[in-house]
């Protein structure tokens, strides 16, 4: 085999052994992957034990930031709107509902830019559709007094795909 042919694949597999590693790194922030990593008893209390709820809420959302701090994530989103704040830009996506073992879950999305994002992020647009990867942060939030529950997704100091 000739040398250079053999140095095109062998750079070529490298390639996508790398590519393949980096997918593996950046795992997608899906909602309801998300909540059902939340336990059973919780989801339980969440849904249906009104003397229960706030704690249980409390609870679960300890236990996804637990799982999810320091984690890389990608999160992909139809643009709601953006922002520039603090010298960079933020994107919303549209809200998703979301069910869980018996629970309508309110979904929100955001990517906090990195600040050598901003070109990109001045250039993004309502209705545009976005994947970027960062820190992931998730946050699961609600009252005993009423039967809305929300998940916010977000990724932080996040780079466009």
């Amino acid at each position: 085999m000739n040398a250079a042919p053999a140095l095109i694949l062998l750079v070529l597999g490298l390639s996508l052994s790398l590519s393949a590693v980096q997918a593996a790194d950046t795992p997608a922030l899906d909602p309801k992957v998300i909540l059902e990593s939340i336990p059973k008893d919780l989801l339980k209390d969440i849904s249906g034990n009104a003397a229960k709820r706030k704690e249980a809420i409390d609870a679960a959302e300890q236990k996804l930031q637990d799982k999810y701090r320091d984690q890389t994530g990608t999160l992909s989103f139809r643009v709601r709107n953006t922002n520039k704040s603090n010298g960079r830009y933020y994107a919303y996506g549209e809200t998703d509902r979301v069910r869980v073992s018996g629970t309508n879950f309110t979904v929100s999305y955001t990517i906090y830019l990195d600040e050598s994002e901003n070109e990109k992020g001045a250039k993004i647009k309502t209705g545009d559709k976005i994947t970027a990867s960062g820190r992931a942060f998730v946050s699961l939030y609600g009252s005993s007094s009423s039967d809305y529950t929300s998940l916010s997704v977000s990724v932080n100091d996040a780079k466009l795909k």
